[in-house]
């Protein structure tokens, strides 16, 4: 049988520490000089979902990105939860962690989807202006 260390290794992303470190983390990444604020970061999400489901955003995949909002999605809808729904606080403490845990990581990988939508509008700027 797998040990704790192994069961916990696998749900390591999805508990309240590992949350608070990951929206940190993401506060500090939005605060680093040269980097997309937050406003930047959730105007773009429209397009980051836009363009990885066409394929045309390298950094995360449609295959990736559809499993993962299918997985969070049918998690929160499940009425089979890690912790129960009729527990106080603690019932929807898994479900809200799960949700900022994604909401999070589509934000921040929403920055890089930034930075990669400049660097690609200025390599095009530039390619017309050789011409």
């Amino acid at each position: 049988m797998g040990s704790g260390k192994g069961r916990a290794a696998r749900v390591r992303g999805l508990d309240g520490v590992a949350v608070t470190r990951s929206a940190w983390g993401l506060y500090r990444e939005a605060r680093r000089p040269g980097a997309p604020g937050p406003v930047a970061r959730v105007r773009a999400l429209p397009r980051l979902l836009r363009d990885a489901m066409a394929g045309r955003y390298p950094g995360v995949g449609p295959g990736k990105l559809a499993a993962l909002t299918l997985a969070v999605g049918v998690y929160l809808l499940s009425p089979v939860d890690a912790v129960p729904d009729f527990l106080p606080l603690l019932g929807w403490g898994d479900d809200t962690a799960l949700l900022l845990w994604f909401l999070a990581g589509l934000t921040r990988e929403s920055g890089r989807y930034v930075e990669w939508a400049a660097g690609r509008a200025a390599t095009t700027d530039s390619e017309i202006a050789r011409i």
